[in-house]
């Protein structure tokens, strides 16, 4: 499957899909941050809810990092691996038993994938994008909404 071809996902524009974990401080604040944007949002709690494996390859070809690149490996509570000899299938079970290796939610919002190190980078997703804007005549007010699906309005 191609990035290009991901169909597990809304490609809505305007909805911003976040997957995060609710026992993670950092998974608390993303959503804490998401929600109050006041825009629309789909969460997935992946403490409480299961996401598919052909979920997780395509959210990690919309990364553009290999599946492991995604967890954290380092968690006190994981049982002892060697790392080194596992595939994709191997990380899907492991983190399918062990929801709290995802650290660092991911925020998707039509064909954008981002994984989150801080809470306040999913507002990028919420900000408009000023660089498309024509200069208007003194005291013109520049076009503010959306021309197209992927256009990045509010």
């Amino acid at each position: 499957m191609k990035a290009k071809d991901m169909s597990v996902f809304a490609s809505d524009g305007r909805q911003l899909t976040l997957i995060y974990n609710s026992r993670s401080s950092l998974g608390k604040q993303s959503l804490g941050y998401a929600e109050s944007s006041g825009n629309k949002v789909h969460t997935i709690d992946i403490s409480k809810t299961k996401i598919g494996d052909t979920a997780w390859v395509s959210i990690a070809e919309g990364l553009g990092k290999p599946l492991h690149k995604l967890l954290d490996k380092d968690l006190s509570e994981l049982p002892e691996v060697d790392a080194s000899v596992f595939d994709t299938n191997d990380w899907l079970k492991l983190l399918n038993k062990n929801p709290d290796m995802l650290q660092h939610p991911i925020a998707i919002k039509g064909k954008k994938y981002m994984q989150l190190v801080t809470p306040s980078e999913i507002l990028k997703f919420f900000n408009a994008d000023s660089a498309g804007l024509e200069k208007q005549e003194q005291g013109r007010q520049p076009t503010t909404k959306p021309e197209a699906d992927e256009d990045n309005f509010v």
